[in-house]
């Protein structure tokens, strides 16, 4: 199954850096045509980062692509894994870390829709990875249990 993750600080971000850098370019170089399109192009290619995650049967893989083109695969197959642990952002959001054993850690922080998370344990269950959850987490699992 592949994901969107959907980075809300780095829109953010983006908002904050052309404000600022348009406000600072403006103030020394005065307002031109020519500045306002290069901030905008700066805007516009800082908002065009997109990130997927694909769970297989067997292994994983996280995608950074700039204009729907790959800059940035990683596969990630389960003896690379050393714990997959889940967590709980913000009020009521899922979140998961994934562990690795060489490297930097890939956090999962915004995945749409929601279901991955259940098909990220099915899986770490299928493939003989540790897991562990924070008991927030748990308790939002609970939680949509019942309702």
């Amino acid at each position: 199954m592949e994901y969107d993750i959907n980075p809300q600080r780095l829109s953010t971000f983006t908002l904050v850096f052309i404000t600022i850098l348009w406000i600072e370019l403006a103030s020394n170089y005065g307002r031109s045509i020519w500045l306002f399109l290069i901030v905008l192009l700066i805007g516009i290619g800082l908002a065009s980062f997109r990130f997927k995650f694909t769970v297989y049967t067997e292994h994983l893989v996280y995608q950074i692509l700039l204009f729907n083109k790959s800059i940035f695969k990683k596969e990630i197959y389960p003896d690379q894994v050393n714990e997959l642990k889940f967590i709980r952002v913000g009020w009521a959001k899922k979140a998961a870390i994934i562990k690795m054993k060489k490297g930097l850690n890939i956090r999962l922080s915004v995945l749409e829709p929601q279901d991955a998370y259940n098909h990220l344990i099915e899986f770490a269950e299928n493939q003989g990875i540790s897991m562990s959850k924070t008991k927030d987490y748990q308790i939002l699992e609970r939680r949509k249990q019942r309702s």
